[in-house]
C-alpha cells in the first residue's frame, strides 16, 4: 500500500521526552520546522508512530497527527530555502 502523508506537530514540556519525540519523528518523516514535522508512512507504520508517541508524551504536552491528501499537498506552497519537503517513497531494485 502507498504511503499517505501525515504532519506531525508537537509542543512538549519536558527537554527529555522533547528529545524522544524529536528522534521518533525523524525516524518516519521530514522537519518543516522546529517542531513540525511530514511524513510519508504506512498504515503499519503510522500504528508504529502513534505507539511511540503514546509511550512517551503525558498529559501536559501538546501532539497533533493531521493527515494531509494528495490534492491539499499539490495545492501547497513553498518559498525560502529548503524548497519542497517531500518525502520519496521508499524503492526496491530488484
Amino acid at each position: 500500500m502507498k504511503p499517505r502523508h501525515w504532519y506531525l506537530s508537537y509542543d512538549i514540556s519536558h527537554p527529555k521526552r522533547l528529545r524522544q519525540v524529536a528522534k521518533l519523528a525523524e525516524e518516519h518523516g521530514n522537519r518543516i520546522q522546529k517542531s513540525l514535522f511530514l511524513c510519508a508512512v504506512s498504515p503499519e507504520q503510522l500504528t508504529v508512530l502513534h505507539r511511540g508517541l503514546k509511550q512517551i508524551v503525558q498529559s501536559d504536552d501538546k501532539v497533533m497527527l493531521r493527515p494531509l491528501c494528495r490534492h491539499c499537498r499539490e495545492q501547497s506552497r513553498y518559498q525560502g530555502a529548503g524548497g519542497k519537503p517531500e518525502r520519496h517513497e521508499p524503492f526496491w531494485i530488484v
